[in-house]
């Protein structure tokens, strides 16, 4: 369906979905363009400040798509690391660097038949822009440490608060990729450039925080308006939207007047005033990247295994203790059905048969370092199938084995 006017139906129904708010004539010719886009499969790249509501746009094409079934991914380009970036979006298979443990799926595999938002394009490095041009230009891309090509279907919609032209100028973003994101541009203007829209946002962001809280929305004064129309918002509609939503929230909907808002835009500006600005940060992270190029890459995958590890370790403790129920049940059972067997009591015992002779309170370790030893000898001493019948990785039950000096070797 194409639109050339925007009826509030529609307008409301932007508003309820996707967040969508702006009256203003500058942001009813961005929303037009939205819906034009948004039932094809053009690549659509998305500028525009930071906080003036990019990956909302980003979810909207998404959303009013025929694709809205499918997957939509959104990976931020500027927060990954230079040498994890193309193992996240392509995937990588068992053994291809230090770390690969088992293959994995990319973002774009995940992202098939569905769309991937590409936040912060301009972050990303040469060497895998050349990869995202092979996959934009043929759908085709291979896995870090394979030769196989995979072939995918993705939309694409990528978003950046740099001027690429000017990145193109310094030699750190190629042109050729520049044409291919920019088949269809949106540009979401700053806050400051469509104020007449403020007082909607406002009204909007306020009465759904008091609607989450169970408050009663009273609205703002006059005079609170006025300030929120004078505001220079450098932080655009994300700084609009958390300085409502904190003091909605800290008020206990009460109606919201100047001093209110004056104040905790001023706890920010203190807040900020404290840590260095966005550039400077870049500019700090770059120079960290170039004289240490390895070590930061070295702790973020070395957090990511610590994380992963946590999470098997976590399932490994839940089958034991779950197995350590069931034979606790078993043993119970097994006790009741023994005196029942054996009614008669000599010297204060039980006569239970042998097996049930013994404490059925087993230690966790006790019981943990028994599972491993079984699954071994189950398995002949495959220490593969052992980790896998026990929920673990290899790496774990290689380490448990040493802790425990255990045998793989079938008995």
């Amino acid at each position: 369906m194409m639109y050339d006017i925007l009826d509030d139906k529609t307008m409301d129904f932007l508003r309820d979905r996707f967040g969508i708010i702006g009256e203003s004539e500058l942001m009813r010719e961005v929303i037009l363009k939205l819906l034009k886009v948004a039932p094809t499969d053009l690549t659509v790249l998305i500028t525009g400040e930071t906080g003036t509501g990019k990956e909302v746009f980003a979810h909207a094409l998404h959303g009013l798509s025929e694709r809205n079934s499918q997957a939509f991914v959104s990976v931020n380009c500027g927060a990954i690391p230079e040498t994890l970036l193309e193992s996240e979006l392509f995937g990588h298979e068992k053994g291809a660097f230090t770390g690969a443990v088992e293959q994995r799926k990319g973002f774009f595999e995940v992202a098939h038949k569905g769309t991937i938002l590409l936040d912060e394009i301009g972050e990303m490095p040469i060497a895998t822009q050349v990869k995202l041009l092979r996959i934009l230009e043929s759908g085709e891309f291979s896995r870090i440490g394979s030769s196989e090509v995979h072939k995918v279907n993705v939309r694409v919609i990528a978003a950046t608060n740099r001027d690429l032209n000017y990145e193109i100028r310094n030699g750190r973003f190629r042109q050729d990729l520049y044409f291919r994101l920019n088949s269809f541009q949106l540009h979401l203007p700053s806050l400051r450039k469509h104020k007449e829209d403020i007082p909607l946002l406002a009204e909007y962001y306020a009465s759904r925080i008091a609607k989450k809280n169970r408050v009663s929305y009273k609205g703002y004064t006059d005079e609170a308006l006025d300030f929120l129309e004078t505001h220079s918002w450098p932080g655009n509609i994300r700084e609009l939207r958390n300085v409502i939503e904190s003091v909605s929230t800290l008020e206990h909907g009460r109606i919201i007047d100047r001093i209110m808002l004056q104040k905790q835009i001023g706890e920010q500006d203190g807040l900020h005033a404290s840590i260095p600005n966005e550039h400077a940060i870049i500019l700090s992270s770059h120079a960290q990247q170039s004289n240490f190029p390895q070590e930061s890459d070295i702790v973020f995958r070395t957090l990511l295994e610590m994380k992963n590890e946590l999470i098997e370790i976590k399932r490994a403790l839940a089958a034991i203790f779950e197995k350590t129920a069931q034979l606790e049940m078993q043993a119970q059972r097994a006790a009741e059905q023994s005196i029942t067997e054996y009614p008669v009591i000599t010297n204060n015992a039980l006569p239970y048969p042998d097996e049930f002779s013994q404490d059925i309170h087993f230690n966790l370790e006790e019981m943990e370092k028994q599972l491993i030893q079984s699954a071994l000898t189950k398995y002949a001493g495959n220490r593969r199938m052992a980790a896998k019948v026990l929920g673990i990785s290899e790496r774990t039950l290689y380490r448990k084995i040493t802790d425990y000096q255990l045998s793989d070797s079938a008995s």
